[in-house]
């Protein structure tokens, strides 16, 4: 289930990622890296929390690990993903409700030629459809329709930046409070300073420390492959 707000752009991502993934296993190519391929589309949706699963999920998801864990033990080439690969063909032919071998051929045969509704239907309404892009196109060249981009690198940094210049801050207030503790005349207004000035400093690295964690974060999710390497 997905949190209200959640980034639908980037969960799609996400789900062609692990599609093309399971189609590769299936081929037995290897897999691309998660984190290499849609990296920072994985931290967005990992740091906003916007999977939300059902209970009983844990229960499920706990069996099919327990039965892929006892499979491995008794044998080292076990993949639960090919195994079970029939009976979801099945389940999934099953769903359709077909009366007859032959409408499910039929059917397959409609959809590999274009010879069905859906395909008909498509190229009857494609003339409206064409209209309604050229309608959106000239409505943002008039500027009546904004199109809102999220950058998600540019929210990174400008995270990181706040983080900078919140440190920069506290440097700046340790600084100022060791010159007011070493010019004071008198001791309260001195050790009072010292005390500020420990405080803030003490501050400025946490904020420091804030910071590494930040880029040593960063630096798990970064994307070094695209969609057109990943296709490749």
């Amino acid at each position: 289930v997905l949190a209200r707000g959640a980034d639908r752009l980037a969960v799609e991502k996400l789900a062609r990622y692990f599609m093309r993934t399971f189609k590769d296993n299936q081929l037995g190519k290897k897999g691309k890296n998660i984190k290499e391929t849609v990296g920072t589309d994985l931290q967005t949706l990992t740091e906003n929390n916007v999977f939300r699963f059902p209970s009983t999920f844990t229960f499920i998801f706990r069996a099919f690990a327990s039965v892929e864990g006892i499979g491995k033990g008794l044998d080292s080439e076990y993949d639960i993903g090919k195994l079970a690969q029939p009976f979801i063909e099945t389940f999934v032919e099953a769903q359709d409700n077909y009366s007859s071998d032959f409408e499910r051929k039929a059917v397959k045969f409609g959809k590999a030629t274009g010879l069905n509704s859906k395909d008909i239907n498509t190229a009857i309404t494609s003339p409206r459809k064409i209209a309604f892009v050229e309608e959106t196109l000239r409505s943002m060249s008039d500027g009546t329709l904004k199109i809102r981009v999220r950058s998600l690198e540019n929210e990174k940094a400008l995270e990181r930046m706040s983080l900078t210049n919140d440190r920069m801050e506290k440097v700046l207030l340790t600084s100022l409070l060791l010159n007011v503790a070493g010019l004071a005349t008198r001791a309260a207004v001195g050790y009072g300073a010292i005390a500020g000035a420990a405080f803030f400093g003490v501050q400025a690295l946490v904020s420091n420390t804030k910071i590494k964690k930040f880029d040593k974060t960063q630096q798990k999710f970064v994307q070094t492959q695209f969609e057109e390497d990943a296709d490749e």
